[in-house]
Formats: C-alpha cells, structure tokens, sequence
C-alpha cells in the first residue's frame, strides 16, 4: 500500500512538473509577441533588422492653409505632397493639423488623418511644439517628424531612419534630433510625384542644395524633450536655427545632419520661394519670443554644418553609415 501510495505522488510530480514546464514554455514564447503590441524600443529593432515591413517606425506631420483658390499653384504642391507621404505607408503614420476643413474637390486627403490646432499665435500659425506633442500622444512611434508641407521625399528617408535606429543604443545619451539641407526644384509637376525615382531624377537634373541654415524639418525620437522647447510657431524666422542650436548645447541631444542620405525636395514655386516667411507682417514673431523670455542665442549653433554627427553613403557598398564631424566651424562652440 505505501508503495502504490508513493508511486502515485511521484507521477502526480511528474505530471505537475511537466504542466508547469510547458506554461514556462508557452509564456516565453507569448513575451516577444506582447513587446511588438507595446511598440518597445528593442521590439522596433528586432523589427528592422528582421525586415518586416508593416510595422509604422515614425509619425510624420504638417499642417497647411485651407484657402487656396482653385487656380492657385499651392493646390498642386499640396496634392503633390499629400500623395507623395502616402506611399510611405505602412512605415509611416501622417498626421495634417488644421484649422479649418479642406475643400475636398481641391484636396485628396486619402489615407491622412485630420486633427485640429489648438495652439497657435494670434494670426493663427501652429506651435510647433504642440503638434510634436499631440502627435506623440496619438502615435507611439519610435520617430515623430515635422516637415514643412512643400517637401517631397523618397524610400532613403526610411532607409535612413531605419539606420540611425539600428545604432541609436551606441549613444549614451537617448535624445536624438535628425537635421538636413533641402533640394530647391522648380516646377516640380504631378507626373515626376508619382514614383519616388521620378523625384529623385528631378532633385538630380535640375535640384541645387539650398542653404545650411534652413532647416525644413525636424525628426526626433521619442526621448527627445520636446516640454522644454517654447512655443515657436512655425513658418517664421528664428526657430529653426534656435531650436538645434539649443538641442546642441543645453539639451545635450545627439544632433544628426541627413542630408547626404535623405533626399528632401523643395517644391518651390513662384509665390512660395526661399524667403517666403520673411514677408508676412508677424516674421519677427519667434525672434521677439526669443528675446522677450531672455533665452540665449543659439541661432550661430544651429546650422545644419553644426550637427556633430552626419550620415553617408559608402563608396563601395553604397550603404549608410554614421561618421562624426571634425571640421565644426568656430561659431558652432557651445558659448554659455
């Protein structure tokens, strides 16, 4: 009898030890599928690295007027952006802040999603400071990047996106700004906008490399404070230059400058040229912000040139790499 009682228990063990083993087992295998729901830093990786390509890894967003007229010339590059982003998808999120409602005879905003502005200055220009922070609170994606509404890009936006996330753990410090230079093309038609090699053929035929202080987007990593920024709005003077100088030399936010690897077309037109926000009656809006809240001037710091780091291509294998830059000029010197 206590035989047949042992041997009973020792069975019960080995039939409880096995259950448990297998509960072990399924758990670990159920843990990797929850972190890529949570979007987690080290599941986005594994992600890029694997390859798979239905999983967003940025934000992207703009915003636009809504009273153009039907024969304006903003209505094509409007269209011709609107179309351009949406063949990022699904890698990319896109996001339009608005005031107002578009006229939809005029506009095609298939696959975009429509929020409201609610800050912006008393002519009614968005903070864009704001928008980075709702823009976070509806997407969780690794990036969130701002870029003027007249900028065209093309597939090595993403490839360099998803570069500088395969090697952000090398840095010590988890704030990451990534900068660039525009291309300015004129007469940039609807036609080019319908494949990403008629956009880049354009940039190369006829496109020139626009100044190193005008910054037309921002795109940051999660980390990035953007609390601490003030309320700049956009398309004025003043911001663009401040706020990486800032990033560089308060902030200590690891500042990259993309413009060897990520093609940004400038749709440039005849109203909306290269100076087009120094003309509006409130273009000193930022800069007497700036000077009214006492901030240091940062704006000699904030070039594109100034980022400390800068992404290549290889001659040989044509792929990206990261480099940092030893030829920072003078001015860049973070003064206090």
């Amino acid at each position: 009898m206590i035989m047949l009682v042992v041997l009973f228990l020792q069975m019960k063990y080995i039939y409880e030890k096995r259950k448990l083993d297998s509960y072990v087992i399924a758990w670990s295998t159920v843990l990797p599928v929850r972190n890529y729901v949570l979007n987690s830093d080290i599941s986005l990786l594994n992600y890029v690295n694997r390859g798979f390509k239905n999983q967003s890894i940025v934000t992207l967003f703009t915003s636009f007027k809504t009273d153009y007229t039907v024969d304006s010339e903003k209505v094509l590059v409007l269209n011709n952006t609107l179309y351009n982003w949406k063949t990022l998808k699904p890698l990319a999120q896109l996001i339009v802040f608005t005031k107002k409602t578009f006229d939809t005879d005029q506009i095609n905003l298939t696959h975009w999603n429509l929020f409201p502005i609610y800050n912006y200055s008393e002519s009614g220009i968005p903070s864009i400071k704001q928008m980075y922070m709702h823009a976070k609170e509806l997407y969780n994606t690794y990036w969130h990047g701002y870029f003027n509404g007249d900028i065209l890009l093309t597939d090595d936006f993403l490839e360099t996106l998803e570069y500088v996330l395969s090697v952000s753990d090398t840095f010590q410090n988890d704030s990451i700004l990534i900068i660039g230079r525009r291309i300015n093309v004129f007469n940039v038609t609807s036609e080019e906008v319908r494949n990403m090699n008629g956009i880049k053929k354009s940039a190369r035929s006829r496109g020139s490399l626009y100044d190193i202080d005008a910054e037309d987007y921002f795109i940051t990593n999660r980390f990035f404070p953007w609390s601490k920024i003030p309320e700049f709005v956009i398309g004025r003077a003043g911001y663009d230059n401040w706020i990486v100088g800032h990033a560089r030399c308060d902030l200590k936010t690891v500042v990259i400058d993309a413009t060897e690897t990520l093609t940004a077309v400038h749709q440039t037109t005849l109203k909306g040229g290269n100076r087009e926000g120094f003309t509006h009656a409130d273009r000193r809006y930022n800069l007497e912000m700036i000077q009214r809240i006492g901030l240091p001037k940062r704006f000699l710091q904030g070039p594109t040139t100034c980022a400390e780091w800068r992404t290549l291509r290889t001659i040989k294998t044509r792929r990206i790499e990261l480099v940092k830059r030893d030829d920072l000029h003078k001015n860049c010197k973070c003064n206090k």
